[in-house]
C-alpha cells in the first residue's frame, strides 16, 4: 500500500497530488479553493479525486459517485497519475469525510484498499454492498 506518497507538485507550489492507495489520488490545492472545486473547509484546502479502474469499471463507478457520494462531475481519461490502470476517473466535489448524506473520500480510500490488498471480487462486494451470489 502506497499510503500519502507525493507523485508532483505544480511548479508555483499552489497544488499537490498524493497517492492515498493504489487506485486513489487527489490533488489537494495548497489554499483554500482557489479552483472552484467546492469542497473546500474551515481546516482543510480543496481536493480533486483520481481514481485508476479497467474500461469495464467506469460506468459502476460513475453511477456509484453520482448516487451514493452525491458528486456530479467525472471525467474518465488515460491515466495520467495512477499507472498500471486502463483509465483514470477524474472526480470533483467528493467531500472529505461521509456522512448521513453521502459518503466521502475516507470511505473510498477503505474500499479500494480492501479491493486491493487480497480480497477476490465476490468478497470485496460482500463486505462493501453486502450482496452475495446465489451458487
Amino acid at each position: 500500500m502506497l499510503n500519502n506518497s507525493v507523485l508532483k507538485v505544480s511548479p508555483h507550489g499552489s497544488f499537490k497530488v498524493t497517492q492515498l492507495c493504489v487506485s486513489v489520488a487527489i490533488c489537494e490545492a495548497v489554499n483554500g479553493d482557489r479552483y472552484g472545486w467546492g469542497n473546500s473547509t474551515e481546516t482543510e484546502p480543496a481536493f480533486m479525486v483520481y481514481l485508476g479502474c479497467s474500461q469495464k469499471e467506469v460506468a459502476s463507478y460513475i453511477k456509484t459517485f453520482n448516487t451514493f457520494y452525491r458528486c456530479e462531475w467525472c471525467e474518465v481519461r488515460k491515466p495520467k497519475h495512477l499507472q498500471g490502470f486502463e483509465a483514470e476517473i477524474k472526480i470533483r466535489g467528493m467531500q472529505r469525510y461521509s456522512n448521513a448524506n453521502a459518503f466521502g473520500l475516507d470511505y473510498l480510500v477503505e474500499c479500494e484498499e480492501s479491493k486491493h490488498f487480497g480480497a477476490d471480487e465476490d468478497e470485496y462486494n460482500y463486505y462493501t454492498t453486502g450482496y452475495m451470489p446465489r451458487w
